[in-house]
């Protein structure tokens, strides 16, 4: 029933949008509202999984800010900040407000149309002692490979952080190893190794080794997060964090056949994490642009940039401004239709930029090109509905994003029913990625199944150098 709402929701905003009509900012929010609510109900039922909620929670972020329109007065004088961003023309046009809102709902009822295409229950993923015995689980990392994956995420993200610490020299001043290689996913290809190998360990059948391998993850995480980002101003991994999160307290072998009471005491310590680790991300955003040049701890403390409100901004915000400004741009008559062209740029730039530059080929969108760099307001990056509708207006909105909810609940379906290292991994990839894909664009996430496509041949082939070796074994004991 909810399914047909939101099918019939999303053509009539097509309608409404193409005779000239915005939908209020009222009926905006209530989308937002009934989508959440239907999700956690689907959730309890078990016909969507934890992967749609987090795509959806992210997705749907940035418009928290809309809510405050609802008692704004459009004829008064803006503060110089809105959203906690510097205040420009489209931020307090009605019109333009309007036609934002409206983008993100029907955007909204997209992902409840794709999404919900499901009606069967997730299936229940097989016991442990039943993966044990399946021969296709049980082949795990021997312990110098095992040594050789964390290496690699280790050596990924020195490459990219920045040199200096936030305490030593500004943000924007330090710059990372690879600044000149053009390799700017080593972020990415680093937690995709991290996040593998912690798959790895979460299936190790041996006891003493899985605890040790565990160990070795948590150095890991602990030199990555800590050293190489949070002292650097970098907050990256924050999302590979609450990723391996979800891998180890929900899609892992935790999760086989547990109760109610569990799954329910598991998200309470992921949601207590997550609360945690947005105050983390907040403070480490607050003091790379403040430390440098302060003298003493009480003149940072009171600088008056910590502020409880100021919680309710952050890197969602900015990406916030990409809607207002496509929809600011169409309301003016300045936003072309591209028609798929974008798209079809973003196929043509699947090529790795350092792999670009050996082989001479210009890519159509990279850090210097692309739609972030066509927005008239933002700081980078583009919402997940603002190329759907630079290409398509707003049907493109509804109907792509309908196809995204659509394929990555199939997608979870599919790791769930039987899980295995790379499933696993998988989901943990996308989880990491999805604030970069849904603030910043579809690269990212492209990027990121790519990477892991790769990871899980490398992963495979050593389950075939295995077999090989068992063989040769048997054959010389022959």
């Amino acid at each position: 029933m909810m399914q047909i709402f939101f099918w019939l929701f999303g053509i009539a905003g097509i309608f409404l949008f193409n005779i000239g009509i915005n939908l209020s900012i009222y009926v905006s929010v209530m989308i937002f509202v009934l989508a959440a609510g239907c999700l956690g109900w689907t959730y309890r039922k078990a016909r969507v999984g934890p992967l749609i909620i987090l795509l959806f929670v992210v997705y749907s972020l940035p418009f928290i800010h809309i809510i405050p329109y609802l008692w704004y007065d459009f004829e008064s004088k803006g503060p110089l900040l809105f959203w906690q961003l510097t205040l420009n023309p489209y931020m307090t046009d009605k019109a333009i407000v309007e036609l934002m809102s409206m983008i993100g709902a029907v955007g909204t009822a997209g992902f409840m149309a794709g999404a919900l295409l499901f009606q069967r229950k997730l299936p229940i993923p097989l016991l442990v002692e039943d993966r044990d015995s399946h021969s296709a689980h049980g082949k795990t990392l021997s312990l110098p490979f095992f040594f050789v994956w964390i290496t690699f995420a280790i050596g990924f993200t020195w490459i990219n952080a920045p040199q200096e610490t936030i305490f030593t020299a500004a943000y924007t001043q330090s710059n990372p190893l690879n600044q000149n290689w053009n390799f700017s996913s080593a972020w990415m290809v680093s937690y995709a190794f991290l996040l593998f190998a912690f798959a790895d360990s979460i299936f190790e059948k041996s006891a003493g080794l899985r605890k040790l391998k565990r160990k070795i993850v948590l150095i890991a995480f602990l030199v990555i997060v800590i050293w190489f980002q949070l002292l650097r101003g970098d907050r990256e991994s924050i999302p590979c964090v609450f990723a391996a999160l979800l891998m180890y307290f929900i899609w892992g072998k935790d999760f086989s056949r547990t109760t109610i009471g569990k799954i329910k005491k598991n998200w309470l310590i992921i949601l207590a994490a997550g609360c945690f680790i947005v105050v983390i991300s907040y403070f480490v955003g607050v003091v790379r642009s403040t430390s440098v040049g302060v003298h003493g701890t009480s003149d940072f403390l009171t600088s008056g940039q910590f502020r409880f409100d100021n919680l309710f901004s952050g890197t969602w915000s900015g990406g916030l401004l990409t809607p207002i400004s496509v929809a600011g741009d169409y309301v003016n008559g300045k936003l072309p239709i591209n028609y798929g062209q974008t798209y079809l740029g973003l196929f043509a730039s699947i090529v790795p930029g350092f792999l670009a530059d050996w082989i001479g080929y210009v890519r159509p969108i990279d850090g210097l090109h692309g739609p972030a760099w066509q927005m008239t307001y933002g700081i980078g990056g583009t919402h997940a509905v603002v190329v759907p509708f630079m290409n398509f207006g707003i049907a493109g909105v509804f109907i792509i994003i309908a196809l995204w909810s659509f394929l990555f609940a199939k997608v979870e379906r599919w790791a769930v029913e039987r899980m295995t290292v790379s499933k696993l991994a998988l989901l943990g990839i996308i989880a990491m990625a999805a604030p970069h894909w849904l603030w910043y664009g579809e690269k990212y996430v492209m990027n990121a199944l790519i990477i892991w496509f790769i990871l899980s041949i490398l992963y495979r082939l050593r389950w075939v150098n295995d077999g090989i070796n068992s063989a040769g074994q048997e054959c010389k004991s022959f």
